[in-house]
């Protein structure tokens, strides 16, 4: 079989190249191949699929595999890539069937990432389970429905940690959250961590800090978490999230580069890895970073649709360049919202820069127009140039944090300064904002 385009990965990656491609050239029928039987699912939505606020994991599905067929991309699902063979161009791919060798003229590489997996005796065993592809998603599903686990242990207070323990005490779950470090949610500051601790705290939510998980053992019906510091405790089952890193191995035995500090792909700003006609775009791709100019890893789901557009744009000759991420995220912690963009202060002074930082507390709108919700900003700053280098809000569902902090994304994107941005022409309702918004007056507060 030979394709002109091939596409290894069903996800955003994938998926978002192949559409661009749809776009631009009608010509061109891509060929995606995915190892499992989800095409375009938001990995994204696993978490509140199993809190039950979504009701089947059929409705995290962008799209249906006949839309997609449709759309004009050809699939090969539950089919695994066991190697590219960059100088002839083709790959081995093996399913059910047997194996069979594809050419292609291009090759996009969109094999995102895998789970970390910690030092942890135990891991394999079936009450344990791992959180990042929908079969993991659907199993565990249907292990709390079978087995009616009582109490459950989250390993991991980063993003996706947090939102399992979330979804396990929406289900009904006593829930203990154990994390390696002095603080979860850790890519914000003191302040928030402390505050999102209490958030989860108060919700039902037992946090375990500065503890390691070494062993996981069964113990009768139930299993048997040991850690540092003589931590033990019985549980029923375990969920273990504690980062990703990118899926490369399809780099080994051949000339593909890969970035030596984080193992992703390289790639330039056209999304080209060191072969010509080889793109690699999402978790398995380095990214560059806007503010630094250096090349990183960042495992977030905007970045990975923006690399398949550009990488879709770019194989039908329609130039495109990433011009890099800052980091901007938001989760979601039962009526709470936390978001951060851009550098903190440590990373500003690593990358040079001279920072300064301001930190407030404001009603997100007038207080007289109620429920008004108290709203708290980080904001940080080059103490020279007055550059917008990083920002962190924290507050109510209620109260728009996700998109103020999409304010200050847009703002460190186009190096603004804290006094161009006290300049912006924002909207203004007493039942949503005030005259000076609270993003503008963290500004003006340097």
């Amino acid at each position: 079989m030979k394709k002109e385009v091939l596409i290894i990965g069903g996800s955003d990656v994938g998926i978002s190249a192949a559409l661009r491609i749809r776009e631009l050239d009608q010509s061109i029928r891509p060929l995606i191949i995915a190892d499992n039987n989800f095409p375009n699912f938001s990995i994204c939505g696993i978490p509140f699929f199993l809190g039950g606020e979504v009701e089947k994991w059929q409705d995290l599905a962008h799209r249906k595999e006949e839309d997609i067929r449709a759309a004009g991309i050809d699939l090969l699902l539950e089919t695994k890539v066991e190697k590219i063979f960059p100088q002839e161009n083709k790959v081995l791919a093996v399913n059910k069937n047997g194996s069979q060798e594809i050419y292609y003229e291009k090759l996009v590489l969109g094999t995102g990432g895998v789970n970390i997996e910690p030092p942890i005796e135990g891991l394999e065993l079936a009450e344990v389970f791992f959180m990042r592809w929908m079969d993991d998603a659907i199993s565990f599903d249907n292990f709390i429905k079978d087995e009616k686990p009582s109490k459950a242990v989250v390993v991991g207070g980063g993003y996706v940690g947090l939102e399992m323990a979330e979804a396990l005490i929406n289900r009904g779950l006593e829930v203990t959250l154990i994390e390696f470090m002095d603080g979860v949610l850790n890519t914000v500051n003191k302040n928030f961590r402390k505050m999102v601790k209490e958030k989860l705290e108060a919700k039902g939510v037992e946090i375990v800090l500065n503890t390691a998980v070494e062993k996981i053992e069964k113990s009768g019906e139930r299993i048997k978490i040991k850690g540092s510091n003589n931590f033990e405790i019985e549980v029923d089952t375990a969920v273990v999230s504690v980062g990703t890193k990118p899926n490369t191995v399809l780099a080994e035995g051949t000339e593909i580069k890969r970035n030596n500090s984080n193992g992703a792909f390289k790639v330039n700003k056209k999304l080209q890895t060191n072969i010509e006609n080889i793109y690699a775009g999402g978790d398995c791709a380095e990214s560059l970073n806007n503010i630094t100019k250096e090349y990183g890893y960042y495992a977030l789901g905007t970045v990975a649709h923006k690399h398949g557009r550009i990488i879709g744009s770019n194989i039908c000759n329609k130039e495109a360049e990433f011009e890099g991420v800052i980091g901007t995220q938001s989760i979601k912690l039962f009526d709470m919202v936390v978001a951060r963009t851009g550098l903190n202060e440590k990373e500003a002074q690593k990358a040079g820069f001279n920072p300064i930082s301001s930190e407030i507390e404001a009603w997100d709108h007038k207080i007289y127009y109620p429920p008004a919700y108290k709203t708290y900003i980080k904001l940080i700053a080059d103490k020279e140039s007055r550059r917008i280098l990083g920002a962190q809000i924290l507050g109510s569902i209620e109260a728009e944090i996700s998109k103020r902090i999409d304010i200050y994304a847009a703002a460190i994107y186009n190096q603004m300064t804290v006094e161009e941005f006290s300049q912006l022409d924002l909207s203004y309702t007493p039942p949503l904002s005030s005259p000076w918004d609270p993003v503008q007056t963290a500004a003006q507060k340097i």
